[in-house]
């Protein structure tokens, strides 16, 4: 199978293209999409995990367009764990302590070597803060796409949220006239 979607379609009588979309950025694998009048065709090559072992697989899911009940694109945001907040949390507290400390001169009255590191002092604080606040906020987003056609989920694909992914699912769905 050749990753041009084109020339492995055999397209039926009766039948045309509406859109193709050659290179959209799945997660971890390659994608493409081809909107016919009659269907919807995805074709993916990547990793997949089969039996507790990574395989590279090439898939193309050819599905009827009066088939799909529902055609579901949306934005993820999932947070980070409690634990990576939590330590995030800290080293904001800490690290800000210290840029308090070492700003008000505190600092130097406990530890008296701090008076000739005081630049040190700022800059290693200052960017183990701005490392701690970057994983105590910090959210991956993805643009997950779900497709069900009869009784069965036929597609999930997680893509990046990149602008061209989100205006060929948008233009995807606007032909797919669920009922």
């Amino acid at each position: 199978m050749k990753t041009n979607i084109q020339g492995n379609v055999i397209l039926q009588k009766n039948e045309s293209i509406q859109k193709n979309f050659k290179d959209l950025k799945a997660k971890g694998k390659n994608c493409s999409m081809m909107l016919t009048n009659k269907r919807l065709i995805i074709y993916t090559f990547g990793p997949e995990i089969e039996k507790g072992k990574k395989v590279k697989r090439r898939v193309m899911n050819e599905i009827d367009i009066r088939s799909i009940h529902r055609f579901e694109f949306y934005l993820e945001y999932p947070r980070g764990t409690g634990f990576k907040r939590f330590i995030g949390f800290l080293i904001v507290l800490i690290f800000g302590a210290i840029l308090y400390g070492n700003y008000s001169g505190l600092l130097v009255d406990y530890v008296p070597i701090a008076t000739f590191y005081t630049l040190y002092i700022y800059g290693g604080a200052a960017f183990f803060f701005l490392i701690g606040m970057f994983m105590l906020f910090k959210t991956r987003s993805s643009l997950t796409l779900k497709i069900k056609s009869g009784m069965e989920e036929k597609t999930t694909l997680l893509f990046f949220p990149t602008k061209a992914n989100e205006e060929a699912l948008k233009y995807i769905a606007g032909k797919i006239h669920v009922e």
